[in-house]
């Protein structure tokens, strides 16, 4: 696994380590910063239809086309004797597996990262779309079993509703079966927060609801500049910055989550954050530019 400085990663082209990290699997290398260290790692990658961004124009639309190749970043804090997931991918599970078969690479990223699953401390969550929650299990018991799990209230809460399977569309209820299966499963790991916690050595969570209830973004300080690990605010580096009003197919409370994505991108541009997006192209680190009509995104 290759070692880049913060100097290198936050200053010169990452074109390689694109490259590395566009291998399903692979472990990517990592930024060190005052606290601690920052890993970039790949869950691998789904395809979707072109029709999963409500509200693209014509021309967005075809530059989209008909599927598009979605990828899953990963990443990982280490902060002396913790190390810190961002979400835990998302496994091997019947309905991962039978979809998107690309999917469920971040035990081969953990372990070519030299990371056992007993030496993850603590798993922050973003959201619990099984892409971001399935791997919290590994055969049907917990696969993180030394984790503690920390996930907003909000969150926990809509997704532990018995009832929720009967209110979600009829393709989605497998999902949603899932998701509760997992909770049940590793519920006694489970920390709910109000999703402003403080988690020490400047990680924090940061409210940004709306492509679910309880969507989590996570500030980390890096030696006097922020990172801001997203989560799903930002689906499509080539249409969400561009145009933030284009909406994205799972978005729970659509209104809310355009409305989050408008703020954070103009705070990410006005304070000039480095971003870190769940499915970015890979690696998923960048900056976020203002241009005459909304942003761009410009990869580190």
């Amino acid at each position: 696994m290759s070692h880049i400085t913060r100097r290198k990663l936050l200053c010169t082209s990452l074109a390689g380590l694109a490259a590395a990290l566009a291998t399903p699997g692979f472990a990517v290398g990592s930024l060190d910063f005052d606290q601690g260290t920052l890993m970039a790692l790949s869950d691998g990658s789904f395809t979707v239809p072109g029709q999963f961004w409500p509200g693209a124009s014509e021309a967005e639309q075809a530059a989209l086309g008909t599927k598009v190749k979605v990828g899953a970043n990963v990443f990982l804090v280490r902060q002396n004797e913790r190390i810190i997931l961002i979400d835990a991918g998302a496994g091997g599970g019947d309905f991962v597996s039978s979809r998107f078969g690309d999917l469920g690479r971040l035990p081969t990223a953990l372990a070519d990262a030299g990371i056992a699953p007993t030496d993850v401390t603590d798993i922050v969550i973003t959201h619990m779309h099984i892409d971001h929650s399935g791997g919290l299990i590994a055969g049907g018991t917990p696969a993180f079993e030394n984790a503690t799990i920390h996930i907003d209230q909000k969150e926990w809460d809509f997704w532990t509703d018995a009832g929720l399977p009967d209110k979600m569309p009829q393709d989605l209820r497998p999902m949603v079966v899932e998701v509760q299966q997992i909770a049940d499963i590793v519920k006694d790991q489970v920390q709910p927060h109000d999703g402003t916690k403080d988690f020490g050595n400047g990680l924090r969570a940061i409210q940004t609801y709306g492509h679910t209830p309880g969507h989590n973004s996570f500030e980390l300080d890096l030696e006097g500049e922020k990172l801001l690990i997203m989560g799903d605010l930002v689906v499509s580096d080539h249409i969400h910055f561009n145009n933030p009003d284009v909406g994205w197919a799972l978005d729970g409370i659509p209104d809310m989550a355009i409305a989050t994505r408008h703020a954070i991108l103009s705070r990410a541009a006005d304070e000039g954050l480095v971003i870190a997006g769940s499915h970015l192209t890979a690696p998923g680190l960048g900056r976020v530019v203002r241009t005459d009509k909304a942003y761009k995104f410009q990869p580190l």
